[in-house]
């Protein structure tokens, strides 16, 4: 089959979020022109939507040995140190992308979400409004923005962007997610599970899809539902005044202990011992039972895709 056609088979069944038909197309490529350094590339992308982290910097650093100077394989080879969290090498890559080509808006995107992850998101922001003013009716550089919002707990900017990209793409898998978890923020947990519910019928394997419908059933868990709404407000802190905010909690309880001790209540001291004992069990107890939810969620994608 004309290699042309199947690589354009793959982009067009990856924008549709049909991974597994993109990675059968790049494959059957692959099986007739090994050197095909594009093909390598976009495989990078389709196996780094499926989690398979070591295949994906495998064959995006086949594409860059074919072909160094292949934008699309210095992109693929940024999404996968990303996912790797090899912040500085993505961060190599995705600046030479941009002295290459400063019009192209997914950079500035990646480039926005890598400071974000590597907790830098000061500088996300300037760079998610170039590539709004490159690309203005860009439903991926909405959703970025409503993500940055989101993040930062700025929620009427993060619903603006967010329902104004899916008034662009209705089915917009991550403005969904966004909209999702803006919802579960509001209480309104049954709308948040149908966005996230859309979601997951445009791309099955969508971690953030997942990742809310498990932050939806941990909000509707008695056990986990405080630490949900605890866990939550806490990021939207910033890990700087989270740490400030947990710091000035043990203060204020060693003081109280100490108070009610010279009091001579010794079981109120006691009681309060053991509330502060009960509090960081549960702190740490509540990520790992997340953790598991989430788990059963992605092996339940696996199981329904085996069979």
């Amino acid at each position: 089959m004309n290699p042309s056609y199947l690589l354009t088979l793959a982009y067009q069944r990856l924008d549709a979020g049909h991974t597994e038909g993109a990675i059968s197309s790049l494959k059957q490529l692959l099986s007739d022109d090994p050197e095909c350094a594009q093909a390598h590339a976009l495989l990078s992308l389709c196996l780094l939507s499926q989690r398979r982290l070591h295949a994906a910097r495998w064959e995006a650093q086949q594409a860059l040995r074919l072909e160094p100077g292949l934008a699309l394989g210095h992109f693929a080879t940024a999404r996968a140190a990303m996912a790797a969290r090899r912040f500085k090498e993505a961060e190599h890559h995705l600046l030479l992308l941009l002295d290459l080509d400063p019009l192209q808006a997914s950079y500035y995107r990646a480039l926005a979400e890598l400071y974000g992850l590597s907790r830098r998101s000061g500088k996300s922001l300037p760079l998610l409004s170039r590539a709004l003013q490159l690309e203005p009716e860009s439903p991926e550089t909405l959703t970025a923005l409503a993500e940055h919002h989101r993040a930062r707990g700025e929620v009427g900017k993060a619903e603006f962007f967010a329902k104004q990209a899916l008034t662009i793409q209705p089915n917009h898998p991550g403005a969904l997610v966004t909209m999702g978890h803006l919802l579960l923020r509001q209480g309104a947990l049954q709308s948040a599970q149908e966005h996230g519910v859309w979601a997951l019928q445009e791309n099955a394997n969508d971690v953030a899809a997942l990742y809310l419908i498990a932050a939806i059933k941990a909000r509707s868990n008695i056990f986990l539902g405080w630490w949900w709404r605890w866990n939550s407000w806490m990021q939207e802190l910033g890990a700087v005044r989270a740490i400030v905010v947990l710091l000035a909690m043990y203060v204020v309880y060693r003081i109280t202990v100490i108070a009610v001790t010279q009091q001579d209540q010794p079981l109120l001291a006691n009681a309060i011992e053991w509330a502060w004992l009960g509090f960081v069990l549960y702190s740490f107890a509540g990520p790992q039972l997340f953790r598991k939810s989430l788990e059963r969620e992605l092996s339940q994608v696996r199981l329904s895709k085996d069979f």
